[in-house]
C-alpha cells in the first residue's frame, strides 16, 4: 500500500505564500491522531469542525474559527469531533520566526485563542490560499501579521498579580448582564468601590476600559450567533445589548473589519461539512 508522506494530516495541500508554508488538511469523523509533531512553530486555523487537542498533559477543545498556537516541534494528539474537521496549518520557518519579533511570543509556547477578528482573519487568509492570485503571497503575509498582533493583544489580558475578589465581582456582573444597559456608578455601587477607582484596576487588570470591554463582548456574542443560530441580524444585534441595527453593523465592522451579513457569509461559507476540494 502506498503511504503518502503527509497520511498523519489526512488530505493535504502545501503551498508557500508570504514566508510561510500553508497546508490545509481534512480529517474524517472521530479520526485520532497519535503523538506527532511539527518541525517548525505553527499556527492552526480550524476553518470547520473540531477537535481535541492534548499537549503537554493538557486537554484543549478546538472549536471552529479558534486559532491554535504551537512552538517549533511540541508533541501533541488529536481526537476529532463527529464531523471530522478542515484546518489550515501555517508553519513559520526559524528565520521568519526570529524576524518578527515581538510578536512572535504567541508561538513560544501551547495556546488557543478564539475571537471574532480571528475568524475573520483566519476566513480570509483561507479564502486567499483557496483561490489565490498574483497578489495572494502579499496579502496572506499582512493577514498573518495581523493573526499575530491580534493574538498577542488577546493573550495579554491574564493578570499578573491576583485580583480583587471585588474586581472579580464586578467582571461576573459584567458577564452576566452584559445585554442590559449597564453603569459604571451601578456597578461600582454593587461591589462598594468608587466608580472611579473601579474604572482604574480595571483598565490595570484587563488592559482596557469597561466600555471596550463590555463593547467587545457583546461583538463576541453575536459572532457566535451569527455563525450557530439563524437569528435575523436584528435580533442578534438585540440580543447582544445594541438597541437599534445601524448601530450594532457599525460596531461590529469596527471591531471585526466585516458587516453582520459578510461575517455570516464568511462564517458559513467553509462551515458546510468539507466540499471534496481537487488535492
Amino acid at each position: 500500500m502506498h503511504h503518502h508522506h503527509s497520511t498523519e494530516l489526512g488530505m493535504a495541500r502545501t503551498k508557500a505564500m508570504g514566508g510561510f508554508r500553508l497546508k490545509e488538511f481534512a480529517q474524517p469523523p472521530y479520526r485520532r491522531l497519535p503523538w506527532h509533531e511539527h518541525r517548525d512553530a505553527s499556527i492552526c486555523f480550524v476553518v470547520s469542525g473540531a477537535y481535541a487537542e492534548r499537549m503537554r498533559a493538557q486537554d484543549h477543545e478546538c472549536p471552529p474559527h479558534s486559532m491554535v498556537f504551537k512552538p517549533a516541534a511540541e508533541r501533541h494528539a488529536d481526537e476529532f469531533g463527529r464531523e471530522g474537521a478542515t484546518c489550515l496549518l501555517i508553519e513559520i520557518g526559524p528565520e521568519r520566526l526570529r524576524s518578527l519579533e515581538p510578536v512572535s511570543d504567541v508561538t513560544a509556547r501551547p495556546g488557543l485563542v478564539r475571537n471574532a477578528k480571528l475568524a475573520v482573519l483566519g476566513h480570509q487568509i483561507y479564502r486567499e490560499f483557496l483561490w489565490g492570485d498574483g497578489l495572494s503571497p502579499l496579502a496572506v503575509e499582512g493577514l498573518i501579521l495581523e493573526v499575530l498582533v491580534e493574538a498577542a493583544r488577546a493573550g495579554r489580558e491574564g493578570p499578573a498579580r491576583p485580583r480583587p475578589q471585588w474586581l472579580r465581582q464586578a467582571h461576573d456582573l459584567i458577564h452576566e448582564s452584559m445585554s442590559q444597559p449597564l453603569t459604571l456608578s451601578s456597578i461600582a455601587r454593587e461591589v462598594g468601590i468608587h466608580p472611579a477607582h473601579l474604572a482604574r484596576t480595571f483598565r490595570s487588570h484587563y488592559r482596557r476600559s469597561i466600555g471596550d470591554y463590555v463593547r467587545r463582548l457583546r461583538i463576541e456574542r453575536a459572532a457566535r450567533d451569527l455563525s450557530d443560530s439563524s437569528a435575523s441580524i436584528a435580533e442578534i444585534g438585540l440580543r447582544a445589548g445594541f438597541f437599534d441595527q445601524s448601530h450594532f453593523s457599525r460596531v461590529f465592522r469596527d471591531h471585526t473589519g466585516l458587516t453582520p451579513a459578510a461575517f455570516r457569509t464568511t462564517a458559513r461559507a467553509h462551515s458546510r461539512t468539507n466540499p471534496q476540494l481537487p488535492s
